[in-house]
């Protein structure tokens, strides 16, 4: 076989075609790009990668992600506790009681202002 190998092209120290190597086609490999694991491996992959970093800067700084109202809306207990001592009807809507209100919340406050006239400025004598 030495002697074939100036005939065919090929060095004594190239690699010779072996009788196992099969090409990557036959035995189900593929050459597309977006490939059948495509979708599983890089979307997924991705996605889940962001949110574990998420997850490990939440740990690493310590953000709390409970949700206590009694924390995050004092404001609002402080109107129910008027509420509860009497000093606030308990049919009065919150919205005529907080600070900053909305066009629709502004037009209800309005209509209802007769109603509620004596507990307007309730949460202001602080």
């Amino acid at each position: 076989p030495l002697p074939l190998l100036p005939k065919l092209g090929l060095s004594p120290h190239s690699p010779l075609p072996c009788a196992e190597y099969q090409h990557p086609k036959a035995m189900g490999g593929h050459s597309r790009f977006f490939h059948p694991n495509f979708f599983t491996r890089y979307i997924w992959g991705s996605y889940a990668t962001i949110h574990l970093a998420g997850f490990i800067a939440d740990q690493s700084y310590g953000v709390d992600r409970t949700k206590n109202p009694d924390i995050l809306w004092p404001w609002w207990h402080e109107i129910m506790r008027k509420k509860e001592k009497g000093e606030i009807p308990m049919n009065m809507p919150g919205y005529m009681l907080v600070k900053y209100r909305n066009e629709a919340e502004e037009k209800w406050t309005e209509q209802r202002q007769e109603e509620f006239a004596d507990y307007a400025g309730v949460m202001d004598e602080e």
